[in-house]
């Protein structure tokens, strides 16, 4: 995990006059790992359930702290530890078969994002602040078509929707983060041989992120732009 960020200071709300500065977290970083855990059931010959368990990875940075046009007192801070949890998550997936070559899959799932709020600290040189993003946990469900001829070609259609993790009031500029709706389609075929491949897209829909906050003495309200984010993907397997 790597993180850098930089933040304004309002110091005309102690100082008059004075300019704003800023403060920049840089090259904070950590390693760690998330364990996660999988396994599928068989239910009839048509529907196949899947289930997976991801665990929760604590997150320790450490990195650097220097400001820029600090005229209030400077304690002659350098370092920053930073440290947060990244949830856990379940996830439970059905395939079914309707007939031949045609299958729907449905999906559901939670993430505990709750905990990731509640535990947001940040330490400069020993002086400890802990954040309380007041997040919830999150819910996701998605349903997908495909079809595959028999001629070595198909195709598979799906959307889903992931609820927000944050209530408009409480969200804040540095993750204004919102629900998500995501389509996607995709199309595969055979090449010649052992070759195949794939080419497919996912369009985000990410909700607008209301925001109403007061900091440092300033309030500031409104809405971000409407965002979309498109992926584009594709594959070529060879089988030996």
């Amino acid at each position: 995990t790597k993180f850098e960020q930089d933040v304004m200071i309002n110091q005309g709300a102690v100082v008059d006059g004075a300019k704003d500065a800023k403060v920049k977290i840089e090259d904070a970083t950590d390693w760690g790992y998330q364990p996660f855990l999988g396994m599928t059931y068989r239910v009839t010959e048509r529907a196949l359930l899947g289930l997976v368990y991801r665990a929760e990875a604590d997150v320790d940075l450490e990195g650097d702290v220097k400001f820029h046009n600090l005229v209030i007192q400077n304690t002659g801070i350098k370092d920053a530890d930073l440290s947060w949890d990244t949830p856990q998550w379940l996830e439970a997936g059905l395939r079914y078969r309707l007939f031949s070559g045609n299958y729907l899959y449905l999906s559901a799932g939670w993430q505990d994002w709750s905990e990731f709020g509640e535990k947001n600290e940040v330490s400069l040189e020993g002086h400890v602040t802990t954040l309380d993003r007041k997040w919830d946990d999150t819910w996701h469900a998605g349903v997908a078509f495909s079809h595959q001829s028999g001629r070595g070609h198909g195709y598979s259609v799906g959307f889903s929707y992931e609820s927000s993790p944050v209530e408009d009031k409480y969200r804040t500029y540095d993750l204004p983060v919102d629900e998500i709706y995501k389509l996607s389609a995709s199309y595969f075929w055979e090449g010649n041989k052992n070759l195949d491949f794939s080419l497919g897209s996912t369009l985000y829909l990410v909700g607008d992120a209301d925001i109403d906050q007061t900091s440092q003495g300033v309030r500031s309200a409104g809405k971000f732009d409407q965002n979309y984010v498109l992926f584009l993907g594709g594959t070529a397997r060879y089988r030996f």
